[in-house]
């Protein structure tokens, strides 16, 4: 095969892997994420490893809140008042939330202060699934534009409900609450 027939066909299959990719889209099944470079924290007598994490499989059977952001100052909060909603909304265990950190994201030199800010929450949340994405493949996959932030919420069976690429206002948060009660009680 020539070089020149080998350029179309690499362009074609960039195009379908691309398609496959994509923003959340609401009734329909989030577009995969694995994340093997180190991926979940875990903390297991006393000592944390990391276990590779699927978008797959996680938090299936019960609603599912992820927030994906980045490693840095300016996306550490973009969430936090709704996940503090949270906390006050719904009795621990009835919902799963996992917290996706962007490292890519990071300033140069401060991985090694994010890691420990993590794994302090780990110990103090040791429920919470936390996880790393070293090379920020999140922002790609699920196409979280300029800012590599997003907040989805999935049924029990891991159809995406919501999903935001910003801060949520406070009409934003009571709707999105309203709508994880109505899927864990359906």
């Amino acid at each position: 095969m020539t070089f020149s027939r080998l350029i179309p066909s690499f362009l074609l299959i960039l195009v379908c892997t691309n398609a496959l990719a994509g923003a959340p889209t609401i009734n329909a099944s989030l577009s995969l994420l694995d994340i093997t470079e180190r991926g979940e924290l875990t903390l297991t007598n006393d000592e944390f490893s990391f276990i590779p994490w699927s978008s797959a499989t996680a938090g299936l059977g019960k609603v599912h809140v992820i927030q994906y952001f980045g490693a840095n100052l300016k996306n550490k909060d973009t969430f936090k008042p709704f996940t503090d909603l949270l906390q006050s909304s719904f009795k621990p265990g009835v919902i799963n939330v996992t917290t996706i950190l962007n490292l890519d994201a990071a300033m140069w030199g401060t991985t090694g202060m994010v890691m420990s800010e993590l794994k302090k929450n780990k110990r103090m949340l040791p429920e919470a699934s936390m996880v790393v994405d070293d090379d920020g493949i999140g922002v790609t996959e699920w196409d979280l534009g300029d800012a590599g932030t997003g907040l989805i919420v999935l049924n029990e069976k891991g159809t995406v409900k919501y999903f935001s690429r910003k801060a949520l206002n406070e009409a934003e948060m009571t709707s999105t609450i309203e709508l994880m009660r109505d899927n864990i009680n359906n």
